[in-house]
């Protein structure tokens, strides 16, 4: 049974689709879980213009309702029109139809579920529907631990639907409904169920070599909740406060890399600045006055290009001001340098511990010769193309400044 296209077009699911970046794979599993909920991915597409192109056509079918049979016509024309040949699926009818109709349906039932996760979690929906059922999908090879699930009932923040979110596998039509005390009484259930613990399997991908850990009844990849990866899972004020508190502490790191993996030298060399520090900022008022005038207006946007890559950042002024500690302000100027000709550009997934949230970052890293006794490094560090901190690590510190250099090396000058 295809997918309910119809169903589909909601806000909720259309903004989770389109707040996802194009990112060139070479297999599916080079993203592991939650990164799904950030990027769009087509195993083998590898071109930017294709994938593109690919993304174009799947959002068409999330927004507008396109069929899984206008799905493919595209599909068909856009592989036709940007060369792209040897991908999996490619040499039979059978095959070709199996892969237009994994693409389709699996963006679409992903897009389904993270946008049904945000409206659950609203916090006077879920206060009035705090269990969630999960229902089997009526699949034509249902998996026993699919159905054995089925009618089980918990309550909405069980750690169970962080690995057991639906969708759950490949072709899972399982889906997550939420109830309420009275719905859960008139079903016959005097309180939720308790959450089963079916064991696990380990999975090794012959690509990395890691070993993943996965429960039972989960494909690998799987074992995450798609709509906690995207929005992440409702806190109290307090719980929120304190996880704000621990700043980038909060945050781990999901793409393996270092400097040393990408043999990168240990010294970071120091260039001369073009510009020159100017005077701290007293106020947050006068922090976004200095920063329009360092960018010439309420916003900029600055692109690094090398060896036919390139990378935008737009800067708001009000949007930096508030997040950018008076401290920080003299160096400014230096804020379009480390844009545009940085030394290196990282790029990594990061999990939030407390609330699950995944978001893509790219950090930019220069150092800079203030003078014959002060070095500085700087690291700018975006997010879907938006700067979003900004910060300096004195030359006495450089050790933290690690910290920085992983993930995903975008660029790094010889």
């Amino acid at each position: 049974m295809a997918v309910d296209h119809r169903a589909l077009p909601f806000p909720e699911a259309i903004t989770f689709f389109r707040q996802k970046v194009d990112l060139p794979t070479e297999r599916w599993t080079d993203l592991w879980e939650g990164m799904h909920a950030r990027a769009f991915v087509v195993a083998g597409a590898m071109q930017e213009d294709l994938l593109a192109d690919l993304r174009q056509a799947v959002d068409g079918a999330i927004a507008d309702g396109t069929t899984l049979e206008q799905f493919r016509d595209d599909f068909e024309a856009t592989v036709a029109r940007r060369g792209w040949t040897g991908w999996t699926g490619e040499g039979s009818k059978k095959g070709r139809a199996w892969r237009t109709r994994t693409i389709y349906e699996t963006n679409l039932r992903t897009a389904y579920a993270a946008g049904r996760y945000r409206q659950m979690t609203d916090p006077a929906f879920l206060e009035r529907n705090p269990y969630w059922e999960y229902r089997h999908g009526d699949s034509v090879r249902p998996r026993p631990l699919h159905l054995a699930w089925d009618g089980l009932v918990l309550k909405a923040d069980d750690p169970w639907w962080k690995t057991h979110g639906t969708p759950n596998g490949w072709g899972c039509r399982c889906r997550t409904f939420a109830r309420s005390e009275r719905q859960l009484k008139n079903s016959g259930k005097q309180g939720p169920d308790t959450a089963p613990d079916d064991g696990t399997y380990r999975w090794k991908d012959r690509q990395t070599g890691r070993t993943h850990t996965i429960p039972n009844g989960i494909d690998p990849g799987w074992a995450y909740n798609v709509g906690e990866a995207a929005w992440g899972r409702p806190l109290s004020e307090r719980a929120m406060g304190a996880w704000q508190h621990q700043g980038a502490a909060a945050w781990e790191p999901l793409t393996p890399g270092s400097r040393q993996s990408h043999h990168r030298p240990e010294r970071i060399p120091l260039d001369k600045p073009k510009a020159k520090a100017i005077r701290p900022a007293a106020t947050q008022t006068e922090t976004a006055a200095r920063l329009r005038e360092q960018l010439g207006g309420e916003e900029r946007t600055f692109t690094l290009e090398a060896k036919g890559w390139s990378y935008t950042t737009l800067v708001n002024a009000e949007t930096l001001a508030a997040h950018l500690p008076l401290d920080r302000t003299p160096y400014l100027p230096f804020l379009e340098e480390t844009l545009t000709d940085p030394y290196e550009v990282w790029q990594t997934f990061e999990r939030h511990k407390g609330t699950g949230k995944v978001v893509l970052r790219q950090r930019f890293i220069k150092l800079l010769d203030l003078d014959k006794t002060r070095g500085m490094l700087l690291v700018a560090q975006a997010t879907r193309g938006l700067l979003e901190a900004w910060t300096w690590i004195p030359t006495s510190k450089l050790n933290t400044a690690q910290n920085a250099r992983r993930g995903l090396l975008l660029y790094g000058r010889e």
